[in-house]
């Protein structure tokens, strides 16, 4: 009975699917997440909510991995906080929370081997597409809006022939990392990625300034007042004519996310040397 025991143990060591066990991880992120668009044009370090995702990612070789990952994060900006005169009297804000899907490829600069006491530390660089998530919103007398609802643009009226925006596009990631693998199962990682999205609504700011009058009768009081809210800090006068500048239509937005992981290598255990005698 012994000897099929370990007859069954020797055949599973060697079988392809336990060998293959090894280029698996399962792992979770944890860091800081942040947003680069009209309310924070120049800053790509500022860092201002929390981000968190699961993983899961295939080792193709000692130089490359894929990894699909699921992450929930949050971003903010309000042009109040801002060093720039202009930012400050046009008065924005917003918040939004960012669900997204990506599928990353990772190229190690290293040869990278879990598990093992040499090879066990690399820096990478990642790359991908991504679909997300997101739905601009503010505070206004008390109560939220949904930014994209109202139409502060005019879109979708005969004031501005665009379309509103929906509430997922794409983006494509990148960045670079570090990891390390301990403890002969575990890896730990430092990694800081960018989005570049294809939409420039992620604040609900891209265009021009629609006639307020027009907005109000179109689209209502409310999307007329979160349209422009510089009379809050311009004793009363508003900035926003119609067709001047809004926002920056001809760069789309960013958000970001930097933070630590932690996951586990599905590795094989150390099989006996194989013998025919």
């Amino acid at each position: 009975m012994f000897q099929r025991i370990g007859l069954f143990l020797l055949l599973f060591c060697y079988s392809p699917q336990y060998l293959l066990a090894q280029e698996w991880e399962f792992g979770a992120f944890t860091g800081t997440s942040g947003y680069i668009g009209d309310l924070n044009p120049r800053n790509p370090f500022k860092f201002t909510d929390q981000a968190n995702s699961f993983f899961l990612k295939y080792n193709y070789s000692r130089l490359s991995a894929y990894k699909i990952a699921i992450t929930q994060a949050a971003i903010q900006a309000n042009d109040a906080n801002s060093s720039n005169a202009s930012q400050k009297q046009r008065n924005l804000n917003f918040n939004s929370a960012i669900t997204e899907l990506a599928l990353l490829y990772e190229f190690n600069f290293f040869e990278f081997i879990p598990g093992q006491r040499k090879n066990n530390f690399t820096p990478y660089a990642f790359t991908g597409i991504s679909y997300f998530t997101f739905n601009p919103q503010t505070s206004y007398n008390g109560n939220t809006y949904n930014l994209r609802d109202l139409g502060t643009e005019g879109q979708g009226t005969s004031l501005n022939p665009a379309k509103k925006y929906g509430s997922a596009a794409i983006a494509i990631p990148f960045g670079l990392g570090l990891k390390y693998s301990f403890k002969r199962n575990f890896i730990i990682g430092f990694e800081l990625g960018y989005r570049n999205t294809l939409t420039d609504y992620l604040d609900d700011v891209s265009g021009k300034y629609v006639n307020k009058t027009a907005l109000t009768s179109t689209n209502g009081t409310i999307a007329a007042a979160l349209a422009d809210r510089s009379a809050d800090v311009n004793q009363g006068v508003y900035i926003g004519q119609a067709d001047l500048q809004r926002g920056d239509l001809s760069r789309r937005d960013f958000y970001m996310f930097s933070g630590i992981s932690i996951s586990y290598a599905f590795l094989p255990i150390k099989c006996p040397p194989f013998s025919n005698k």
